[in-house]
């Protein structure tokens, strides 16, 4: 399969390519060609450090977009809009999409859709870390504002929200967690599932359409701050019991 991880050079995406990287061919996206080569030589050469295969490769966002069987959306939110248009025409039947984009932001909560986020108070002496929050969008989701920009034809499935980017680099570390995934066409989403099963320790879990998407991205945020709060869960996950 090739994967086109478009934000490859961020955290979540450097995780993505090292460990999809060594059983399929990932082609790191940026906005940037010369960037996203260089990340790409950075991702294989710590693979075939450690004796394992790598078969990474990096281009701009577009022609990544095209060259791709799987789309990986790995941007931050304030992002989509460009980013989305930018690579629609590159987009075409038959492609998966992928969206693990978590709209965030510091020491803010938004009490309803739409609304201006409220101050949260949190006394740094006491837990030494901002305070994250999940900024709801007006569709419900950041899945659901990517799914209104795509090609007609094309179902987005939304997933890994709950693994932290610090985990998936970790190759010292074994990992035992469940991977939320939510999407409305089957095949799709199975397509994904494999690529769950695809990284060591990880077992995806159907959670529901793609609407459950406004369930699953905030817990991101919440695991950012257990992790900040709880030296002890610094790499905190998720395990469905």
């Amino acid at each position: 399969m090739k994967i086109a991880i478009l934000g490859g050079t961020g955290n979540i995406g450097k995780g993505f390519a090292l460990r999809w990287g060594q059983i399929h061919d990932v082609i790191v996206g940026s906005r940037e060609k010369e960037r996203a080569q260089e990340a790409a030589n950075e991702y294989a050469a710590f693979l075939k450090e450690r004796s394992l295969p790598a078969k990474i490769t990096g281009d701009e966002n577009k022609a990544a977009t095209e060259a791709a069987d799987t789309v990986v959306i790995a941007i931050r939110y304030d992002q989509i809009p460009s980013v989305m248009e930018h690579i629609k025409p590159a987009l075409c039947n038959g492609q998966t999409v992928l969206s693990v984009v978590v709209p965030m932001i510091k020491d803010r909560c938004y009490l309803n859709m739409g609304t201006e986020p409220v101050k949260i108070e949190v006394d740094p002496e006491e837990y030494n870390a901002d305070y994250f929050c999940y900024a709801v969008p007006k569709t419900g989701s950041a899945a659901k504002e990517i799914q209104a920009l795509l090609p007609p034809g094309i179902d987005l499935v939304a997933s890994f929200h709950n693994v932290s980017a610090k985990r998936l680099e970790d190759f010292d570390k074994d990992m035992d967690l469940d991977i939320a995934v939510c999407g409305n066409n089957k095949q799709t989403k199975d397509v994904i599932m494999q690529l769950v099963r695809d990284i060591p320790g990880l077992n995806p879990v159907d959670v529901g359409p793609l609407e459950a998407a406004a369930l699953t991205e905030p817990i991101t945020p919440l695991l950012l701050n257990v992790a900040k709060m709880n030296k002890e869960l610094r790499h905190a996950g998720i395990k469905f019991t």
